[in-house]
């Protein structure tokens, strides 16, 4: 009889203990998940105060919100003041009927001049461009190049510059929509987004673009989630459970040994190729001008640095322009934008602002680019070792 229980104890023992070890892998489990969670509320948390700041930061940054065209939350990281909308052809633009202290868009997305529009206004200018030509980092509408610009030509001018905005998505944006505002001038102020474009990607066909690559990789994110293969269902929960902890994770050396930053190691396109592919969409809206009988003029933004290599590009740039008989002002080259006019390395203050305007005032004027606007003459602007324009009188 005691055989016998013996031999009924040996026989359940490893029972028992394959339950023992079931039940400690299910706490074990239980306690890392609750552990993952707990870190990524705290890195949630951070994460929402980090973007409460920097929402209150207005310079030398407008931070932005992407949503979808109807002003529905897409989740995307970025959770600034500025809401920009996804566009059927641009890939993003302003959302239309935005109000804050420091900027406002109108009906059709435009930023506002900061004054009603006059009714003695002579001929009609378009600005595009991106986060310079929007006015990022400005107190007000008023201060814009494009207010300025409206006060010194006596013209109404349209701000549908978008922040981000590259020569592609501008032209795109030109010839689907804003050719429809029947312009007399359309002013491309941009150079800098062409030029630092080329340093992040690895595909020459994503020059003159922002926002596709990032769009695009969010789309392959949410398609793991639908996808034909459980494994691949499942390879995608961690970002979708723990975005902030997964983000960590990739950005740190594990992540780079993973090679989940493939785009880190790729190498940058070459200046002259980003510099063609620039000039060639400045080139398409010059040929736009033609065939809806309006006038262009293309304007390269400073750099508080002065970068060498920025100053190839727009020479490379200027050099295949001129052969194409387009009108380029390249502020770059002029000595008048001091450092003091700067807030980062390419955004202008009020000041900057005005010198922008009086300079391309005067170019409009000379090359008689809006010939139905008096002809007013704009003052040369003569600027004080503080920074500020002191206009003749």
């Amino acid at each position: 009889m005691f055989r016998y229980v013996m031999s009924m104890a040996d026989s359940r023992r490893p029972v028992t203990l394959l339950s023992y070890a079931l039940v400690l892998f299910v706490v074990l489990s239980g306690l890392c998940l609750c552990l993952l969670c707990l870190v990524e509320h705290v890195l949630e948390k951070d994460h929402a105060n980090k973007w409460a700041e920097l929402s209150k930061q207005f310079k030398p940054y407008y931070w932005w919100h992407f949503v979808t065209h109807d002003g529905r939350d897409l989740g995307y990281e970025h959770k600034g003041p500025l809401q920009l909308a996804l566009h059927p052809f641009a890939i993003y633009s302003n959302l239309p009927n935005q109000r804050s202290d420091y900027f406002s868009t109108d009906d059709h997305g435009f930023r506002g001049n900061g004054r009603d529009r006059p009714l003695d206004t002579h001929g009609r200018v378009v600005l595009i461009g991106g986060s310079t030509a929007f006015g990022t980092g400005l107190e007000s509408d008023s201060e814009t190049v494009a207010s300025k610009l409206a006060k010194l030509l006596n013209a109404e001018v349209i701000n549908a510059a978008v922040i981000g905005h590259g020569s592609g998505q501008e032209l795109t944006y030109l010839l689907t929509d804003l050719v429809d505002t029947h312009p007399d001038l359309v002013i491309a102020l941009d150079g800098w987004n062409d030029y630092y474009k080329r340093l992040e990607v690895g595909d020459p066909r994503l020059l003159g673009m922002n926002g596709f690559d990032q769009i695009e990789d969010q789309l392959v994110a949410s398609a793991q989630l639908s996808d034909s293969s459980l494994f691949t269902r499942f390879s995608g929960l961690p970002r979708i459970l723990f975005p902030r902890l997964v983000s960590r994770i990739r950005q740190s050396r594990i992540g780079l040994w993973a090679a989940w930053f493939r785009r880190e190691e790729m190498q940058s396109q070459p200046l002259d190729l980003a510099a063609i592919r620039y000039a060639d969409n400045l080139g398409k809206m010059h040929q736009l001008g033609r065939a809806f009988n309006f006038q262009f003029l293309a304007v390269m933004q400073p750099d508080v640095n002065r970068e060498e290599d920025y100053r190839q590009f727009r020479a490379r740039t200027e050099a295949v322009l001129a052969r194409q008989g387009v009108r380029v002002l390249n502020l770059g080259d002029r000595s008048e934008f001091l450092p003091s006019m700067f807030l980062d390395t390419m955004h202008l203050d009020g000041v900057g602002h005005s010198l922008m305007a009086e300079l391309i005032a005067r170019t409009i004027q000379s090359e008689q680019l809006l010939t139905s606007a008096p002809r007013t003459t704009v003052p040369k602007p003569s600027v004080g070792p503080s920074g500020r324009i002191d206009r003749a009188r």
